[in-house]
This record gives C-alpha cells, sequence and structure tokens, in this order.
C-alpha cells in the first residue's frame, strides 16, 4: 500500500479497500481496534473508531503508528490535502484530549492564526477545523474537583479566551 505520506485515512470506503492488502497482527477491543502491517513498507496502522465523533457509534480511522503527536497532528489537520485526514486528525486530537487530558486548544489556534495569515490554509479548511474541534465554545473541560475556585477561574478563562481567538478568526475569514 503506498500511502504517499499519509498519516491517517478517514473515509471508510477507502479504508475497506485499503485493509485487505494489510496483514492483520492483532485485535483488540471486541474487533474495533485492530493493528495491521503493511507488507510493501513495513509500516505499522492502528483501525480503531474515533469516539468523540457520535455518540453511541464512532468515525472510522486508520492511523499509521506511531501516533503522530500533538503538534504532528495538528500539522496534519492544516496541510494535508486530503479532507479525510485532516477530519480524523482532528477527531485524533479531541479523543486524546478527551482520554489522556492531552491539552491542544491554544497550540491549534494559534497555528490557524499563523496559517491564515500565511495565506497557508484556504479559508474553508481553517473554518472546518474551528468548527470539528469546537474551538469557539467556552466550556471549561478540564476537571473541577481538587482545585480550588481561583483555579477552576483561571481554566474558565483559558476555554474563553481560546474560544474569543477562534471567533475572532471565523470573523476574519467570513
Amino acid at each position: 500500500m503506498s500511502n504517499g505520506g499519509r498519516y491517517f485515512y478517514g473515509d471508510a470506503g477507502l479504508i475497506e479497500i485499503l485493509l485487505p492488502k494489510l496483514e492483520l497482527m492483532e485485535t483488540a477491543a471486541g474487533g474495533y481496534a485492530a493493528v495491521y502491517k503493511d507488507p510493501l513498507t513495513n509500516s505499522f496502522w492502528l483501525k480503531y473508531y474515533a469516539t468523540t465523533a457520535t455518540p453511541g457509534g464512532g468515525y472510522l480511522t486508520l492511523m499509521r503508528l506511531p501516533a503522530p503527536s500533538t503538534t504532528k497532528l495538528i500539522d496534519i489537520a492544516i496541510s494535508t490535502v486530503f479532507e479525510d485526514e485532516a477530519v480524523a486528525a482532528v477527531l485524533r486530537l479531541l479523543d486524546e484530549e478527551s482520554v489522556e487530558k492531552k491539552d491542544f486548544r491554544l497550540q491549534l489556534v494559534e497555528q490557524l492564526e499563523a496559517s491564515v495569515e500565511a495565506q497557508g490554509i484556504s479559508a474553508e479548511r481553517a473554518y472546518q477545523i474551528v468548527k470539528f474541534a469546537n474551538l469557539t465554545d467556552t466550556t471549561n473541560i478540564r476537571e473541577v474537583i481538587g482545585k480550588t475556585a481561583a483555579q477552576v477561574q483561571e481554566d474558565a478563562t483559558y476555554f474563553a479566551g481560546i474560544a474569543k481567538r477562534a471567533e475572532r478568526l471565523i470573523k476574519r475569514l467570513s
């Protein structure tokens, strides 16, 4: 399988075409996740369902291993020419935020602002990323148990600031 430098496939139809070309190495989560090996490149791929995509469902994804870093995921979302790969990268960011508590929002909004300024991203892609990543939501999604009121307020201010920047970016793109 020639992946053309891709890290993700998010098109379920394309994934179903690609899987028979790969060797199944192991399955987990009752078959909802599986590791495959590409015999042509010796690269490993994880097939899984992005859990943030749909409550009770999921977004079928094929991700090259090792999993990309947060910085790389943001770069993929912004710069890939493949829309399904951009969506899959954003969903991975959301999954890592939800499950592993990895923060990405400030870095993503900063990269989007820089890319828009440099005209390195289409307005449509920037808008889609803001919407898919829910950057305009002011909700504090960090844990509040065990924190002081000041710490909770600091977190709330952080999310409100990102949402404000994302709103400004959307207005600029309009």
